[in-house]
């Protein structure tokens, strides 16, 4: 990520991805850059200003959350730590508590030798692409506005959690799940919600096992992302110890993800296709928004309930602008992660393992049977390693020759429709050094087929270069 830049390692004139900036730390994310990105920052809101930060369980996160508090301190703003903390309670402390900017310092799903930060505006949600370039622009151009020494902001720590566990309570049919008293296994995965999520379902009368669940910046139990790969035990333990449900989360409890009772992933679009069908049916329709990589059983299942869907690029930043502007009722993506607008304007694996269990209760069947219950689809997904400065290069070169395979839709990346329920996207990370494809089908066969050709195209594409 970046090579020998002036700058710490970053590409003149850009430093977020997708959402936020993350590295590996002592390469990209060193005590000089997180200082210029709270100068940066600070320099952007100005003198006077509020601004939330909180920090996942990585083992660099003092080192990162400190630098960035000097940097924010440095140009007159008052800083709030609220600890650690999982990236949608820093988003909902920042709404909550009148702030006019937030920070949380993680770098998600990545591996422990990443960190990284994620910038807020007062919403809770990421910045605007346009204040975002404002900041690199304050970072690259040594464009600070510090403060004489009796301007330095104040340093004080606030605990949220108690309110944010209300909250959450409140989005909750306690009463059903108290009837049902299902017995979940929950892994965090040694990231922020190690305490929280047990804390809540055993608060509403769930009967709770964890594995994984001390906070702890190596992640020994398993790496941070919630893939099939990684959750090998939890199905093993879910199935063995006759549990109603498996619930794992990544590092920053930004992303929930399902096991079921017979110790099968969910993957994570029927399990937001069961959210968007359980709040559409009590609601009587609304708008759902969503990805262009996210299977279209959301679109037929919104239709069901007299709903309709707005697809976006990739990105819950975007999926959460989109639902403000919109007033939609839910959105989410492809990999677990699901918005709740009505709390936080960003991912929330905390609230969607507690509606998961929820939906449970309600239905009074085995979690495998309501997921049955969804329109059957195969999905699979592939990673194919690209260098950064190849990214764009090779995307342009992938939707030049992918016209001939099909209908393309180029909100982000390239999706070659082939028919409507036959389709695969090729698509550049922004957050890692990988080029994604995914394939969706009504046969298991056929989408095989499909993330093939997908692949395929990327690599001869790549092999050309």
């Amino acid at each position: 990520m970046g090579g020998d830049h002036e700058g710490g390692g970053w590409p003149m004139g850009k430093l977020f991805g997708t959402f936020g900036v993350r590295g590996v730390v002592g390469k990209e994310i060193t005590p000089e850059f997180c200082l210029k990105m709270g100068m940066s920052f600070g320099s952007f809101l100005g003198c006077g200003k509020k601004v939330v930060i909180g920090s996942d369980t990585r083992v660099s996160g003092e080192m990162v959350k400190n630098a960035v508090v000097s940097g924010l301190m440095s140009t007159g703003v008052d800083v709030i730590d609220i600890g650690v903390a999982p990236t949608p309670v820093v988003q909902f402390a920042t709404r909550h508590l009148g702030a006019d900017g937030g920070v949380v310092v993680t770098a998600s799903h990545n591996p422990p030798e990443y960190n990284g930060i994620k910038l807020l505006e007062a919403s809770g949600m990421g910045l605007t692409r346009e204040n975002e370039e404002k900041v690199e622009n304050n970072y690259f151009e040594n464009r600070f506005s510090l403060v004489g020494w009796d301007r330095v902001g104040c340093l004080s720590q606030r605990s949220v959690l108690p309110t944010y566990v209300a909250r959450v309570k409140e989005h909750l049919d306690v009463e059903k799940i108290r009837e049902r008293q299902p017995f979940v296994v929950v892994d965090p995965g040694n990231g922020t919600g190690s305490h929280i999520l047990p804390q809540i379902l055993r608060e509403v009368g769930c009967r709770v096992m964890t594995i994984n669940a001390q906070p702890d910046g190596f992640f020994p139990g398993r790496p941070s992302e919630p893939t099939p790969q990684n959750l090998v035990n939890l199905c093993r333990i879910v199935s063995e110890v006759g549990a109603d449900l498996g619930v794992a989360l990544d590092g920053d409890a930004d992303r929930a993800v399902a096991i079921d009772e017979n110790g099968s992933y969910v993957q994570g679009d029927r399990t937001f296709g069961l959210i968007v069908d359980h709040l559409l049916g009590q609601l009587g329709g609304g708008v759902v928004v969503t990805t262009v990589a996210t299977s279209h059983i959301i679109d037929e299942i919104a239709l069901r309930h007299g709903g309709r869907v707005i697809k976006t690029a990739v990105g819950d930043l975007v999926v959460s602008r989109k639902l403000v502007e919109v007033g939609g009722v839910v959105g989410g993506e492809e990999n677990g992660g699901v918005i709740f607008p009505s709390l936080v304007l960003g991912r929330d694996g905390v609230l969607t393992a507690a509606k998961l269990v929820e939906i449970l209760s309600v239905r009074g069947k085995s979690f495998s049977r309501v997921v049955g219950e969804l329109p059957r689809t195969y999905q699979f997904k592939e990673k194919i390693f690209c260098p950064e400065e190849k990214k764009g290069e090779v995307m342009r070169f992938v939707s030049d020759k992918a016209n001939s395979f099909g209908e393309l839709v180029t909100i982000d990346g390239v999706k070659v429709l082939k028919g409507e329920w036959e389709w695969y996207i090729i698509r550049a990370s922004g957050t890692e050094p990988i080029i994604r494809c995914f394939s969706e089908a009504k046969s298991e066969k056929r989408a095989r087929e499909l993330l093939e050709e997908g692949v395929s195209l990327v690599k001869s594409v790549l092999e050309s270069l």
